[in-house]
């Protein structure tokens, strides 16, 4: 068999010859070689392997060997072979599609043939339009082509699921008006649905079909464009001679034409988009790291072209400026930063349920973590932490060694004082445990953003400062009313009135032994409600010693001053610092060897440790130093000396009822 034919030849080629040319590998790398298809050296398949490219270029050619046919029939314009190639694919699958009904319940043998004939009957469709008049003559229309593939990607058989999957991809490209009926529609949902990992591939497919679609709809109207300057180029040069009155008469496409075309592309286009775009995002929440890259390039289709209000894909670019995967990080903040200067204070709009989508992502990270490793995993008991190493290297030693998850968020909106505080505002609010609501946060999850609220890149000192008021006037209110609540329940349960004294931990121990699991239950879920506000305290303490601000920085602090006074760059960091609120990470995780007399113990100590931590606020700094130590691990704190501070230099009051109308945490910028 001659391969080495020239491109002229093609109009002459039939069905046979095209079938003799792809018989073996070496024939049809050398096709596609003379078609351009794959670079020229190395020729043989011996050359490959003498030059180590051998998986790469038998890669190229199983990707391209299955579009030759078409790009050997469009090259020739011989409109009769396509109809036989057509035929002949479309009479095997047929063929195939009988057996199987004639017996249903037996397994059909033929799959591999069937699936490489689908395959090749969804690329045909996609390079070729049955509905031109060229090719009436045909015994089968469009929608008889789209009842096969919907009848194949039914079968149990999963190669032939995939390639009718992949087929009916090529074929929605052409023609995309299917897209939008209920058969695709309910099917593409259903895989998209299916969490279960034996059907990723599949999930894979149709986010691959969804993409190439888009892309295939910008592909087409540049053409469109290009056909377009060509046409009217031509028509131009040969209506020269014709006077001004003729000149409008004629044929051929207009400006108004072109744009009504590629208003009817845009209009498909969106609606399709709108279509599927809710189940799109909602699959990017996936352990699968491939899912999540397909999601990626589905959202960033439909971004470039326009086709939806970019609101709703804020939340969901927020989590995927924390995924592990560097593309997706990339990308993601790529749109969100073109968003942001499109669209001046869109992301604000989104920011919490952004972060609540981080939080959500981040535990399904943890499961693909644990899979890779082959561990059994326990979301009951991991913990996820808003901050994630970074690599310290000689060229930024003065680096912190960790940095919060939502990082690239904060810097996006921290130039504007408005924006970086209403984020923070929200943000504490997640540490209002109000038990009448069903929407309160979980310790987990104020965990996370106050990971994320420690390690944000503060550059000016009005960052840090305004937080740190934030903190105190949230705990002014909560802090009170949790201890205030555990002191109810010692009167009711036990008959222990308690003050500000102290706790006399002998004697309670005897009367906590004795009490019944319930009562033991209600009071430790009473401690837990504690532990936000614990959490705030130990976040402020690690600010005052990350950023050394001293109690009469403060105290001076007001946000209502001008930027000029209050926006100064932070001179002092300390980079070996790490926030590890112990004795919440104890809650969260508790001690596995534990018993229930252990438990009615710790109990009682985590009450004292959070009345003392409280009251704590109300004494001198050296007092209040003590304390906070007591409760962090020792090897988290850097070595620090404090001097005695001046009678007048007191810590703010946090164990008050305060009457201020700005306690709500509402304020203006």
């Amino acid at each position: 068999m001659d391969a080495n034919i020239e491109i002229d030849d093609l109009d002459k080629l039939t069905l046979r010859k095209i079938h003799e040319m792809t018989t073996t590998k070496k024939s049809t790398i050398l096709l596609l070689q003379k078609l351009k298809l794959l670079l020229t050296p190395p020729t043989t398949i011996e050359q490959c392997v003498q030059q180590n490219n051998h998986a790469w270029y038998l890669a190229e050619y199983s990707k391209l060997n299955d579009t030759c046919l078409s790009a050997v029939i469009r090259l020739s314009k011989n409109t009769q072979l396509v109809k036989d190639v057509f035929t002949l694919y479309h009479s095997i699958v047929v063929q195939c599609q009988q057996k199987i009904l004639e017996k249903p319940n037996e397994e059909f043998k033929g799959s591999a043939q069937l699936a490489r004939s689908i395959y090749i009957l969804g690329v045909l469709c996609k390079y070729f339009d049955v509905e031109k008049n060229e090719f009436d003559d045909l015994e089968f229309s469009v929608d008889d082509l789209f009842q096969l593939f919907i009848f194949l990607v039914q079968r149990p058989e999963s190669v032939v699921k995939l390639k009718s999957l992949v087929g009916l991809g090529f074929f929605l490209q052409r023609y995309g008006q299917y897209l939008i009926r209920d058969t695709v529609r309910q099917l593409y949902h259903t895989y998209l649905l299916d969490r279960r990992p034996s059907v990723a591939q599949l999930r894979c497919q149709v986010l691959i079909n969804l993409e190439e679609y888009f892309r295939d709809c910008i592909r087409r109207m540049a053409e469109q464009d290009v056909d377009y300057l060509h046409t009217t180029s031509t028509i131009n040069s040969s209506t020269t001679h014709i006077d001004d009155d003729n000149s409008n008469d004629a044929n051929g496409p207009t400006g108004a034409n072109l744009k009504d075309t590629t208003d009817v592309h845009s209009e498909m286009a969106s609606s399709i988009a709108q279509c599927y775009l809710r189940i799109v995002l909602d699959t990017y929440l996936s352990e699968d790291e491939t899912i999540r890259q397909c999601v990626r390039k589905v959202v960033t289709c439909i971004l470039e072209q326009g086709l939806v209000h970019p609101v709703q894909f804020i939340p969901y670019l927020i989590a995927m400026t924390t995924d592990r995967d560097t593309t997706i990080q990339q990308s993601a903040e790529q749109n969100l930063q073109d968003l942001d200067k499109t669209n001046p204070g869109i992301i604000q709009t989104k920011v919490m349920h952004g972060f609540k989508m981080s939080y959500q992502l981040q535990k399904l990270l943890v499961i693909e973590n644990n899979n890779k490793n082959n561990q059994q995993t326990n979301l009951q008991f991991d913990i996820i932490r808003g901050m994630t190493k970074v690599a310290v290297t000689p060229a930024n030693n003065q680096q912190s060694p960790y940095c919060s998850v939502n990082h690239f968020l904060y810097s996006l909106i921290r130039s504007s004082r408005v924006y970086r505080r209403g984020l923070i505002s929200q943000l504490l609010k997640m540490f209002d445990n109000d038990t009448t609501t069903t929407t309160s946060t979980t310790l987990e999850e104020q965990l996370f953003v106050a990971d994320n609220l420690a390690y944000f890149p503060y550059q000016v000192q009005d960052e840090p400062l305004y937080l740190i008021e934030q903190i105190d006037l949230t705990v002014s209110v909560s802090g009170s009313t949790q201890l205030q609540q555990f002191r109810d329940l010692l009167k009711q349960y036990l008959d222990y009135t308690d003050d500000d004294e102290g706790i006399d931990i002998n004697k309670l121990e005897d009367k906590f032994l004795n009490l019944s699991d319930t009562i033991i239950d209600e009071l430790n879920q009473c401690l837990r409600t504690s532990k936000s506000t614990m959490l705030l305290l130990l976040l402020k303490s690690y600010l005052k010693d990350v950023y050394s601000l001293n109690d009469t920085k403060i105290t001076e602090y007001d946000h209502t001053e001008s930027s000029k006074i209050t926006d100064r760059p932070i001179i002092s960091r300390k980079i070996n610092v790490k926030f590890e609120p112990k004795i919440v990470l104890d809650t969260i995780k508790p001690s596995n060897h534990i018993d229930n007399i252990q438990r009615r113990k710790q109990i009682l100590k985590d009450f004292a440790d959070f009345k003392r931590y409280l009251l704590a606020f109300d004494t001198d700094t050296d007092d209040t130093v003590q304390s906070i130590s007591e409760l962090l691990p020792t090897t988290s704190l850097t070595s620090k000396t404090k001097k005695k501070s001046s009678g007048t230099n007191k810590r703010r009051k946090v164990m008050i009822d305060s009457d201020d109308d700005s306690a709500d945490g509402n304020f203006q910028p």
